[in-house]
């Protein structure tokens, strides 16, 4: 007897295109804080869209404490990193381009190779953007981050973080 699963996701991008898609939240030493498996049924947070309630669901139980979550540019956005902060908590993580309230002025800014550009607001959310081969934006709400470049001529192809936030658990 063989049963049907009405969550399965269809993920071109992956090697095996169907499957489950799990969100889950690990520390730097890859110790499993929290998962979550997407059934296509969410409970939205009051005016949150679903990459924000992701990150704030699986965060619930670290807020308040002043630790780090390190996110991809698919949850990163300026919302999140002001509604993270005001829980005592910090956001780092690329940011898309086109993703609202990305700070125009970052944007739209022409960078020479090797060049950063960075803006602070009020509220201590840092605007940062690299350009390397292409731009690279940025945000961070850590008050010690600063826009040091280091080179480490390194890559890690295997231990790519593809959709997962991670949490710094220190």
């Amino acid at each position: 007897m063989e049963g049907r699963l009405h969550f399965k996701q269809y993920i071109p991008g992956k090697w095996h295109k169907y499957g489950i898609k799990i969100y889950k939240v690990a520390s730097t030493n890859e110790y499993t804080w929290n998962f979550m498996v997407y059934t296509c049924k969410q409970d939205p947070m009051a005016g949150l869209g679903h990459a924000q309630t992701v990150v704030m669901d699986l965060i619930d139980d670290l807020l308040g404490c002043y630790r780090s979550v390190v996110t991809d540019n698919y949850f990163t956005s300026i919302s999140l990193a002001k509604r993270i902060l005001q829980n005592d908590t910090y956001l780092i993580g690329t940011l898309r381009s086109n993703r609202a309230g990305s700070g125009h002025e970052v944007v739209q800014k022409k960078l020479k190779r090797g060049e950063v550009y960075r803006i602070q607001n009020t509220n201590g959310i840092k605007l940062i953007k690299r350009k390397d081969k292409r731009d690279v934006l940025m945000t961070s709400t850590k008050p010690s981050h600063s826009t040091t470049v280091v080179h480490t001529r390194k890559t890690n192809k295997l231990n790519d973080p593809i959709m997962k936030p991670q949490v710094d658990l220190d």
